[in-house]
């Protein structure tokens, strides 16, 4: 293969090997390039580009998500979306707020005409039957009662706003099982965006863990019914436009204690999507209950 990356896609993605501190970093094997897809799987070649680099405070405590379910139809979820906020401004950068828009609150008008044609939705990517964030929501809220909210995945259901902070507090404190250090690094001209996280453990009791990486979009202005009264120019916050390596992360496997291992991804981002307002969020879960056990963010600019 020619050491030339071809830019015709909308989404680009590399998944890099897991590894050990000092040693070289090797390409996963690649799956088939859809039509639609073109991955990068010649490293050398990202030095060709002006990249900007942005890195997320080292995790010094445990980092917590809360993952709120929510729709711009949905007349009471602005409710929600201001605890989130409120929650935000109080507690900084350890707790990591997502907005996920699914369900029948969220059902994307394609008709301009209408006032709800804003689509916050995540798309339904090849060979999948339902979006991810309907995956969720049917996981986390299978009741579909809005707004809810699921803290770090520590219970087993979303909550009611008034909840989320007593889960907070009850959580901020608890010993660190791992460690995380995040790098965005975005060129430009082309739309590349290039993620490199390094994750160390302290506690390797369970050996099922996994990675997950999210892409979300802050200060987007939509319409949503903010208790029966619509609004057009409504702050959509903390997005989630894009969840980047599967549904539930990617298993890492053979951990060793206190050993610093690197992924790095690089992707197109979505024209579509604001450079300013983009961030990225990654986090490390139990594989089997589905917690969040450490977690960081980092904006693109």
């Amino acid at each position: 293969m020619k050491n030339i990356l071809f830019l015709f896609s909308v989404v680009i993605l590399l998944f890099f090997g897991c590894k050990k501190e000092d040693e070289k970093v090797v390409p996963t094997p690649i799956e088939p390039v859809k039509e639609d897809t073109t991955i990068v799987n010649e490293p050398d070649t990202l030095s060709q580009y002006n990249w900007t680099s942005v890195k997320a405070a080292p995790t010094a405590r445990r980092n917590l998500v809360i993952e709120e379910l929510t729709g711009a139809l949905c007349r009471f979820c602005p409710q929600g979306h201001r605890e989130l906020k409120r929650l935000d401004s109080i507690y900084g950068s350890q707790v990591i707020p997502v907005s996920i828009h699914a369900g029948n609150f969220a059902i994307f008008q394609s008709d301009s005409s209408k006032k709800f044609f804003l689509d916050l939705n995540l798309p339904i990517e090849a060979g999948e039957t339902e979006s991810k964030g309907e995956i969720y929501l049917n996981t986390f809220n299978p009741s579909k009662s809005y707004p809810r909210g699921i803290v770090s995945r520590i219970n087993q259901e979303a909550e009611n706003p008034t909840k989320w902070q007593g889960v907070i507090d009850g959580a901020k404190n608890d010993p660190m099982k791992a460690t995380m250090d995040l790098e965005v690094k975005y060129a430009q001209q082309e739309g590349l965006i290039h993620i490199l996280i390094d994750y160390k453990f302290s506690d390797t009791s369970s050996s099922n863990y996994a990675l997950q990486v999210y892409i979300l979009e802050n200060d987007i202005l939509g319409w949503q019914d903010d208790y029966g009264t619509l609004k057009e120019f409504y702050q959509h916050n903390y997005v989630l436009r894009k969840v980047l390596n599967g549904i539930w992360g990617e298993s890492l496997n053979s951990l060793n204690l206190n050993v610093k291992y690197r992924k790095e991804y690089v992707f197109k981002k979505a024209p579509h999507w604001n450079q300013n307002n983009v961030k990225v969020v990654a986090f490390l879960t139990i594989r089997d209950t589905k917690e969040i056990i450490q977690a960081t963010q980092a904006s693109l600019k």
